[in-house]
């Protein structure tokens, strides 16, 4: 059977959809930005760090910093022997004052997330992102992992509260901030709010929930480039929609590199974007090609049968005609 006997030119030219989704120019620029942005900070963070090695190894003639590694555990070590210690009584006192607020007050949220920003960055109090996180330093007797230490727990329990009441917060502008047609802004707003939630909560929570939040955003751009299918669907028209849906694509995934590759590591910022973007496009055209070859073929066998069905009448008629002579 002839594919193009079959299949109407008005209908779609699948081979030019094929050769059009990986090989756009939009996509290598995107790729062409990304390879020159993770060169300018790889050479970025390298000139710091061997700033830092050779001051750190000039001040501190018992310390010799060889290796990224060394200057790594160095600065670590360095900012947990700065962190204050807190009184276990002030501090359960100040993170309940916090919560009581955030539970009673409305629109404190902003100042909280400030306060909490200013101790931890200009008087080098340290906060624990995990339930787990043993970074809170406070005089206690017993240890911050032990099951027995109960004002552990009670801090731990009065800290999860705060943020999980900011995380709510902070997601609900980063949903909002997509309604911005401002992209500078949009980037500006979306960066601090994903350092806000990076402060509260670690990496790997943080990029997951933005990633959904992108993705039911993808999801309702895809659906309008292609719609539910019928007898009446037109890939010219899908095509056209297709170029357009690419276009608004690049523009997504170039804000969110914009937004992220200052916050994550380059590795990391690569891989939201292959896993956000890249691997649903991909499997939503997919699916699609899928659906409409199975719909094509349902309607090409349903032509077969009813051409099937009329010669057979005919040949009925005929035979008839042909006995009453």
């Amino acid at each position: 059977m002839d594919w193009g006997d079959e299949y109407p030119h008005n209908s779609f030219d699948l081979h030019c959809l094929l050769n059009s989704f990986p090989g756009d120019l939009e996509f290598k620029q995107i790729f062409s930005d990304i390879d020159e942005k993770i060169e300018q900070n790889a050479r970025s963070i390298e000139h710091c760090i061997k700033e830092i090695q050779s001051e750190v190894n000039k001040q501190c003639p018992d310390v010799q910093l060889r290796t990224t590694t060394d200057c790594f555990e160095w600065l670590n070590n360095y900012n947990s022997s700065k962190s204050p210690s807190i009184p276990h009584g002030d501090l359960i006192k100040f993170l309940k004052i916090l919560r009581d607020l955030l539970k009673n007050e409305q629109n404190q949220e902003e100042m909280v997330l400030n306060l909490l920003w200013d101790l931890s960055c200009q008087s080098s109090v340290s906060f624990p992102s995990t339930v787990s996180g043993a970074s809170f330093h406070f005089l206690s007797r017993t240890s911050l992992h032990s099951v027995e230490d109960h004002s552990s727990m009670d801090v731990k329990s009065v800290w999860d509260d705060i943020r999980l009441h900011l995380r709510r917060f902070l997601v609900n502008k980063l949903q909002s901030h997509n309604e911005i047609n401002n992209s500078q802004q949009k980037i500006l707003l979306k960066n601090q709010c994903i350092q806000q939630l990076l402060f509260l909560y670690p990496e790997s929570e943080v990029t997951s929930k933005y990633q959904s939040i992108q993705n039911k955003l993808l999801t309702k751009l895809l659906q309008n480039c292609f719609p539910s299918f019928s007898r009446e669907s037109n890939l010219d028209i899908m095509a056209d929609r297709y170029q357009d849906t690419m276009l608004k694509l690049y523009s997504m995934i170039k804000e969110d590199f914009n937004t992220l590759h200052e916050i994550l590591a380059s590795s990391s910022t690569v891989k939201f974007i292959k896993e956000t973007y890249l691997d649903t496009v991909t499997e939503e055209i997919a699916k699609f090609l899928e659906n409409f070859c199975e719909l094509q073929f349902k309607e090409s066998a349903v032509r077969v049968v009813k051409t099937s069905k009329s010669s057979s009448r005919h040949r009925g008629t005929v035979h008839a005609l042909a006995l009453l002579y």
